[in-house]
């Protein structure tokens, strides 16, 4: 039987450890070879996040700051609640297949289990979502007829995204990336179209809002799936798999568990601490963090599925550092933008935003800086350097404690600082476990 999952070459799985020295790709040869890969990702990925953050846009220049308001708390939760269902069993998938390529085993198991599991901790999570999303929005005001709708959004959004996130990075793995480039553009889409809808009818609701993303992500998974499902092996033992997972996830579940709520924590402090018009500030100025966020995918996307191939330690190491230098170009271009030109930035957004220069340098340095953590806890966890995750967690704990104690967190920039250093914090604790990963990997390694 042959493997599932058949990744295609490609320069760089060649010159890790199919190509004999003789024949290694010429500097010219992986220069053509990697703007042919940049090129068909910010292709795609551009019209993908364009699309999106369009649509997002039209929400912000033409909802009532009220609704928007409202639709900016229902998007936090629904972050929240995607990194509560997941908790790290989705990046397991690039380890896993790192050591089934390796050794020959099948991969297909291992995709099921986190599938299952995710779906599981989602049953589990739907509870505390009903609970606490409308007792917190009722309690800024909404209309309760547009809190329980907007709720219902958040649980068939999340439920979705489980089925996508998973099915586009099976296509990444198996170096199917135009189909799941396809994928994405098409759920985008739905989204815009849903936006210019809702603006042609004056259907500007907070909900109808939520419920455009559900359907976007549904089309996402709908046309990333499989065309055959393969079969269950005979004797094939799931809960094995799923034990496999979790082991994995162990050390870093708690930290997991706590930075599920980093990605949503400014709007929640905007929430606890601010009034409605902050909570929409802080929604509107994270459209435009966004920007930065469209390289975010070239981790996931294009970096990470290549890397895990490399069995040569010293490519895979300087491909890691040419890979975080890139990202930390684009962060420091973005920000020299937005300090020379803001208001071409804030232009985009309108004149209910108009004055927040000083708050767009938090958000795009905020943005910056959160690309380069998410690159480096992601290498970090492919590798299963995890085994010091829980310490991070308590130095970033540590920090925004204090953080709270100190900042003015009743205005947007209190707000939108805390979240500067907060992610600061958190990208120089992983950067010393990647340091020391790459030293002595056996102090900070889990799984091997």
């Amino acid at each position: 039987m042959e493997p599932i999952y058949q990744p295609e070459p490609d320069a760089l799985l060649a010159e890790a450890a199919l190509a004999p020295p003789a024949v290694l790709p010429t500097f010219r040869q992986r220069l053509r070879d990697w703007a042919g890969i940049l090129s068909a990702y910010f292709t795609a990925q551009t019209v993908t996040q364009l699309v999106g953050l369009g649509a997002g846009l039209i929400l912000v220049r033409f909802m009532p700051v009220g609704e928007f308001a409202l639709y900016t708390l229902a998007s936090s939760v629904v972050t929240f609640f995607i990194f509560l269902s997941d908790l790290g069993s989705t990046s397991s998938l690039l380890y896993f297949f790192h050591r089934t390529t390796s050794d020959g085993s099948d991969f297909h198991p291992y995709l099921k289990a986190v599938l299952s599991l995710r779906r599981g901790a989602f049953l589990l999570g739907c509870l505390a979502v009903l609970l606490i999303f409308p007792r917190t929005a009722l309690a800024k005001g909404f209309r309760p007829a547009d809190v329980v709708l907007a709720a219902c959004g958040i649980l068939l959004a999340v439920w979705f995204q489980i089925a996508s996130s998973v099915r586009v990075l099976a296509l990444r793995l198996a170096g199917r990336y135009g189909r799941s480039y396809r994928a994405e553009i098409a759920g985008s889409g739905v989204r815009l179209a849903f936006a210019v809808l809702m603006v042609a009818t004056a259907l500007l609701r907070a909900w109808i809002g939520i419920l455009s993303t559900a359907i976007g992500t549904a089309i996402i998974a709908r046309l990333a799936a499989p065309d055959k499902e393969p079969p269950a092996r005979p004797g094939e033992d799931a809960g094995y798999y799923r034990r496999q997972v979790l082991r994995y996830i162990l050390p870093s579940l708690p930290s997991a568990l706590y930075f599920s709520i980093q990605g949503p924590l400014v709007v929640w402090l905007s929430a606890t601490f601010g009034a409605t018009r902050n909570i929409a500030e802080v929604g509107a100025l994270g459209r435009l963090g966004l920007i930065v966020g469209l390289c975010s995918g070239l981790t996931g996307i294009v970096f990470l599925p290549r890397m895990v191939r490399i069995v040569d330690e010293r490519l895979y190491r300087k491909r890691y550092l040419q890979f975080g230098g890139m990202l930390l170009a684009i962060a420091l271009t973005m920000l020299a933008a937005a300090r020379l030109v803001p208001g071409a930035f804030l232009l985009i957004l309108g004149r209910q935003y108009a004055g927040l220069q000083h708050e767009l340098l938090l958000v795009i340095a905020g943005a910056g800086l959160t690309l380069l953590g998410g690159y480096t806890v992601t290498v970090n966890l492919a590798r299963s350097w995890n085994r010091w995750e829980f310490l991070a967690v308590l130095i970033v704990m540590a920090t925004q404690i204090l953080l709270v104690l100190i900042l003015p967190l009743a205005t947007t920039a209190g707000v939108l600082r805390f979240n500067v250093i907060s992610a600061s914090v958190g990208l120089a604790c992983q950067l010393i476990i990647a340091a020391i990963g790459f030293s002595r990997p056996r102090l900070v390694q889990w799984m091997k």
